[in-house]
């Protein structure tokens, strides 16, 4: 059996170094033109980080902002 232009391309692909998570949602993104997902997703990340904060030392710092 002689390989295919296919079975080149696929194999090419799994020789290749996995994305990481980041790089996956960019290529997503990018491919998509999902732009609105980013601030979106900044916010639930910004709120994330506050309550991670909120349940350290660093929480009378915090509620002074707001």
């Amino acid at each position: 059996m002689a390989p295919t232009e296919e079975q080149n391309e696929f194999e090419q692909a799994g020789n290749e170094k996995p994305l990481s998570l980041i790089e996956e949602f960019l290529v997503f993104i990018r491919e998509n033109k999902k732009w609105w997902l980013i601030p979106i997703l900044l916010i639930f990340g910004l709120i994330g980080i506050l309550v991670t904060l909120s349940a350290t030392g660093v929480a009378p710092f915090i509620y002074p902002a707001f």
